[in-house]
């Protein structure tokens, strides 16, 4: 299939299906993220944070927001691909029910809710570890690497917050080679109940914000206040299409 890839601020967004990605994150043997509209206003002031996206495998569309930027600043329309749709997708996938996943939580009470959910969907080889709060400007952490090492996954899922997800894949990428790693933050959590349950339509009508922003308003006002920067962070960065 041909894909397009929307290159900006040296980040590389896929426009291509699930199918594409799994396969190429496979091929490469590195990491996915999932930048949202809040993180990537960071992406100038936060040298870590844009090597990390810089580095990646592949980026994916997850903000309906960015993309309705682009479209009115860039002329550019390009579909979203949130990480809510990707994990639906990897649930749902027969082929990685019996791969090896090293699950990394925000919290003992996620790791044992994750568990249970990747159970029920039928996934074989679960191993959760309960992230440590990671220092915002420098993301280490040699135990997980000393766990890593020792289960070998085949795929790592990092469920934990934007802005440090991508540092710690960036991190596990410099100290093991060949890791399959998914940063798709609080995506899951849109399964198992821990944030607002969002729904293929919600989804699919960009409506995924108002939802989390009703579940817990006091939290994501200030995430959604700070995505209105984006604007003049495509002003200033270059966009370009290009095609693989």
């Amino acid at each position: 299939m041909k894909v397009r890839i929307l290159s900006f601020a040296k980040i590389n967004f896929f426009e291509a299906d699930y199918n594409y990605i799994i396969k190429l994150l496979i091929k490469k043997r590195g990491y996915l993220v999932m930048p949202a509209a809040s993180s990537l206003v960071n992406v100038d002031k936060d040298k870590e944070y844009k090597i990390a996206l810089e580095k990646s495998t592949a980026a994916l569309l997850d903000s309906g927001f960015f993309c309705i930027i682009l479209l009115i600043k860039k002329f550019k329309f390009f579909e979203k691909f949130s990480g809510y749709k990707f994990i639906d997708q990897f649930l749902k996938d027969n082929s990685m029910k019996y791969k090896k996943i090293l699950s990394l939580d925000p919290s003992t009470k996620s790791s044992k809710i994750n568990n249970k959910f990747l159970k029920s969907k039928k996934f074989k080889f679960i191993k959760n570890y309960a992230c440590p709060k990671y220092s915002v400007t420098r993301v280490k952490d040699i135990n997980l690497l000393k766990i890593i090492n020792k289960y070998k996954p085949d795929i790592i899922i990092s469920n934990i917050g934007g802005g440090i997800q991508e540092k710690l894949a960036f991190y596990i990428s410099q100290n093991i080679k060949n890791q399959i790693i998914i940063c798709s933050g609080a995506a899951i959590s849109f399964f198992t109940g821990e944030q607002a349950r969002i729904t293929p339509i919600v989804d699919l009508l960009y409506l995924g914000w108002l939802k989390r922003f009703f579940f817990e308003p006091s939290k994501f006002y200030k995430r959604i206040h700070n995505s209105f920067y984006l604007f003049n962070k495509v002003n200033r960065n270059n966009v370009k299409v290009l095609y693989r």
